[in-house]
């Protein structure tokens, strides 16, 4: 990639961008770092229950999930869950470090029927028209401001990998605070292109006449199906303090993100089949099992034929196959190859397709 990915100073993301799909798999959603004043039995017991308040978010994305009976109980009794925590400090300010028990924290979320979002994850370039102190300015990777810093404090929060542009020449020449405010979506999403996203955000933050702060954003897939590109959601108000807009940006497109990608069970027995093609060596088999398995939209999976260089794999699903394919379409490893297969010749309607489509996918690996 082309800079740091924004995620906040301790948590890890691999980003894979080869053939043509963006994948950022999110790790440590089981973990979360909390502030501290001190280290007494109070604090401690306040920061565990923000870090497992913090968890949750990270793997529902659901903020009305905090409210589920069981959630509430859960956060009264975060010791239950926790498999380790620890103190540490930087640059001069205390942090409680705390990591739960991953199983358990998506059974819980399965046991209270909430959508469970996965470590595959949109990947979010931000284009943002800041004003302050009476300058406008597009908000860039390299800066060391204050609303940088809360930007990937947000993302550790949430589980939400997201870009700031460079701004060096090429954007200075492509990209115009004027383009982001105005909304001008082509000149926006032609200079996206080079960070090979998934989606792209414009925003802007100003001030108002009474001291608070009006913001605004919307929220773009980075490729087009059409002549015109089309505006995925959008949000604009007007908040108390620029953190207090920020937090309105990333919480309405964590919950777009939350609406496509998490999956909750949806007590069916539902179950589909997917064939890879290409298999050369068994570790392939074990690879894509591992890879299936993980996935948020998957409850079970076994191998259910292997003839030739094609493997058939069963998922018995918690959601629908619609659902999976939109976790498929994030990862970067699977290439999915449509194959024309001829229909029955001497059907009762002769305006009856001749061929039927079906997809198989092929395992790219790492």
């Amino acid at each position: 990639m082309f800079k740091r990915l924004t995620y906040g100073l301790f948590t890890t993301i691999i980003l894979m961008v080869a053939h043509m799909a963006v994948a950022a798999e999110v790790t440590e959603l089981d973990m979360s770092i909390v502030k501290v004043a001190d280290r007494t039995t109070k604090t401690k017991n306040n920061a565990l229950a923000q870090a497992l308040h913090n968890v949750i978010l990270k793997n529902t994305g659901n903020k009305s999930a905090l409210s589920a009976p069981s959630i509430v109980a859960a956060l009264n009794n975060p010791t239950a869950l926790i498999r380790q925590f620890g103190y540490q400090e930087t640059d001069g300010q205390q942090y409680l470090r705390a990591t739960f028990d991953h199983q358990k924290i998506i059974q819980l979320l399965r046991d209270a029927q909430l959508p469970v979002w996965g470590s595959q994850r949109p990947l979010t370039l931000i284009w943002l028209s800041l004003q302050q102190d009476g300058q406008r300015a597009i908000l860039n990777d390299s800066s060391t401001s204050e609303n940088r810093a809360y930007i990937d404090e947000l993302a550790q929060a949430r589980g939400l990998p997201v870009l700031l542009p460079m701004m060096d020449l090429d954007d200075a020449m492509n990209v115009s605070i004027s383009d982001v405010r105005g909304l001008f979506v082509d000149a926006i999403a032609n200079a996206s292109a080079r960070y090979n996203t998934d989606y792209f955000i414009m925003s802007s933050i100003e001030p108002t006449a009474d001291n608070q702060f009006h913001y605004s954003m919307v929220l773009y897939p980075s490729t087009q199906s059409g002549v015109l590109f089309n505006p995925l959601v959008q949000d604009a108000g007007v908040v108390a303090d620029i953190d207090s807009a920020l937090n309105q940006i990333f919480l309405t497109i964590s919950e777009y993100y939350v609406s496509q990608y998490a999956v909750a069970d949806s007590g069916a027995a539902l179950s589909t089949q997917l064939t890879f093609i290409d298999i050369t060596e068994r570790k392939q088999l074990v690879d894509i099992e591992n890879y299936l398995t993980q996935l948020s939209a998957v409850k079970q999976v076994s191998l259910t034929r292997l003839q030739g260089g094609a493997a058939q794999f069963t998922l018995a699903l918690f959601g629908t196959k619609e659902d999976l394919i939109r976790l498929l379409s994030l990862e970067s490893r699977i290439k999915p190859q449509s194959v024309l297969t001829p229909m029955p010749v001497g059907g009762a309607d002769p305006l009856a397709p001749s061929q039927s489509e079906t997809i198989n996918y092929i395992w790219l690996g790492h």
